[in-house]
């Protein structure tokens, strides 16, 4: 029978209750251990959700041979220097996004997680949903809409009273922290093989950035728009607009919804795709699977995918149009 994959928590926020809750209900996984700097935060933590062992070290979680997998939830600004420590001891990891604050940083941890041999990947669950096979078949195998002519992804949600946001030693700005999503999208939808982009509008404030409106070009003409805005009411939409008809999915970063209408406006298919579990059940069964086959990636969502959005982020926090529109 095969065993449990029990899992340390690096970490006892917001995320991390969520992935905590999920575990929680699955079978297959265990909450084994969790590890905060607050003792009260570890021992609350524990209690909450039934881990055996709670830490104030991470560290000395780090050493329990018992931690089969580590998901780290803490702030970006954070992941490189823990993901480099479970890698001294030779745990397996899952990392929230966005993985490290950087291009570099990213390649050199999966570079050094390669050598080693030892699994590690960035927590994007979007990515690990069944929705994403059932998408790609509706536009590309049944073809409802057509051929893609554009789409547009947003996330847009108040988020000004968020330290991970608002605060640069920590790793914030809005691109980073949820234009991962609608970017991703995008490329997971039409390809990673854009030809160029566009920064059609970037805001910044206090040195990190508020909102940004990016446009990736593909062949043929076909755009993909990008809009993330860290200061409006939610909105988390994705339209994409084809020849013969258009889709709509009600969430970017974990769609509960997908609806196409024809190219008169009327209604053609509705497929509900909520998860059962909230979604993060999908990431971790990905995770087990690869340990279990002694990979060092999880299949759907690579190392290689990872470092792409990793490059467009640090591109355009660092191209022309982005500079000159700082405050």
């Amino acid at each position: 029978m095969e065993k449990d994959l029990r899992i340390g928590i690096i970490g006892a926020g917001h995320i991390a209750t969520k992935m905590a809750g999920t575990i929680k209900r699955l079978s297959g996984f265990q909450n084994y251990a969790v590890a905060s700097r607050s003792k009260d935060k570890a021992d609350s933590f524990k209690s909450r959700f039934g881990f055996e062992k709670a830490y104030y070290s991470y560290e000395e979680m780090l050493q329990d041979e018992n931690v089969d997998l580590v998901y780290i939830a803490t702030p970006h600004s954070c992941h490189k220097e823990q993901m480099l420590l479970c890698l001294k001891y030779k745990k397996p990891v899952l990392c929230e996004k966005a993985f490290t604050t950087s291009y570099n940083d990213s390649l050199e941890v999966y570079t050094k997680f390669e050598e080693a041999n030892l699994f590690v990947c960035e927590a994007l669950w979007t990515s690990f949903m069944p929705s994403r096979e059932i998408i790609h078949k509706i536009l590309y195998e049944d073809k409802k809409i057509g051929n893609i002519k554009s789409m547009s992804a947003s996330f847009k949600v108040p988020l000004m009273h968020k330290d991970r946001v608002t605060k640069r030693e920590l790793g914030g700005g809005v691109l980073m922290d949820i234009g991962i999503y609608p970017v991703t999208f995008i490329f997971r939808t039409l390809g990673f093989d854009y030809e160029s982009y566009n920064v059609d509008s970037i805001q910044y404030k206090n040195g990190v950035d508020i909102k940004e409106e990016i446009t990736f070009n593909y062949k043929d003409g076909v755009t993909g728009t990008c809009k993330v805005d860290g200061t409006s009411k939610l909105s988390l939409i994705v339209t994409i607009v084809g020849d013969k008809g258009k889709m709509k999915i009600d969430m970017v970063n974990c769609p509960n919804i997908i609806t196409t209408y024809n190219k008169y406006g009327l209604l053609n298919k509705v497929v509900f795709t909520k998860p059962k579990y909230g979604g993060f059940e999908f990431e971790l069964q990905g995770c087990k699977d690869a340990i279990l086959n002694k990979k060092v990636e999880a299949e759907k969502w690579t190392h290689k995918n990872s470092l792409c959005v990793a490059k467009i982020i640090d591109d355009i926090f660092n191209c022309e149009a982005a500079l000159k529109s700082i405050e």
